[in-house]
């Protein structure tokens, strides 16, 4: 397994190898799930383990630990319902660094599961900001979700973003409709819909 550290401190760090049994067949799972770790990872470690005595945070009202789990896969192939599994099965909160050849992608599972695209591995890093472990992975999450390490407020940005989706292709949706209608009445109602839509995108791009 090619090492990964996402330039983490050495205080951190633990490169141990974790058996793929130990998930699947002690977690409730299905036939599927089970293919994935069988036919898609190749190895699993945990590469760190960020807690008070190591990263010298305090723990949050929710968080005292979170894991970074190396996935080396063995195609460019995501196993998500696998990685969901142990997001969810497990009680740390964890960072997912999957690697295929010399590419990493990251993940981290929020509202669903998030990701980076496709990375050389030397350019995945993480940066450890926040005052208590719950900023600091809201801020690790930023940084899969957003590109940036701001902790503040991420729940509010998620859902902002999540809105610009849903109102982008509504936009698309109602313009098409626009374009096919004949009747002037109901032109003129998407017509409206339209420019309401395109000023509720404006204001949250505006945030």
């Amino acid at each position: 397994m090619a090492e990964i550290t996402l330039g983490l401190p050495s205080t951190v760090l633990v490169g141990r190898a974790m058996p793929k049994k130990a998930f699947y067949e002690h977690l409730k799972t299905t036939a599927a799930i089970k293919d994935e770790f069988v036919q898609k990872i190749e190895r699993i470690e945990l590469v760190a383990a960020l807690k008070e005595t190591t990263v010298r945070i305090p723990a949050g009202e929710k968080i005292v630990e979170i894991d970074v789990l190396h996935l080396e896969l063995k195609a460019a192939e995501v196993p998500c319902a696998a990685i969901e599994l142990i997001a969810r099965s497990v009680p740390n909160k964890v960072l997912f660094a999957c690697t295929a050849g010399d590419e990493c992608k990251l993940h981290v599972l929020r509202d669903r599961l998030r990701e980076t695209a496709w990375m050389p591995g030397s350019d995945a890093r993480l940066e450890l900001a926040g005052s208590n472990l719950d900023e600091l992975w809201d801020s690790l999450c930023s940084q899969v979700v957003f590109g940036d390490a701001d902790p503040r407020d991420f729940a509010g940005r998620l859902a902002c973003a999540n809105e610009l989706a849903s109102l982008r292709s509504q936009l698309e949706k109602l313009r098409k409709r626009h374009g096919k209608e004949r009747q002037i009445a109901k032109r003129n109602a998407l017509w409206d819909e339209i420019k309401a839509t395109e000023n509720r995108i404006a204001e949250l791009e505006a945030c």
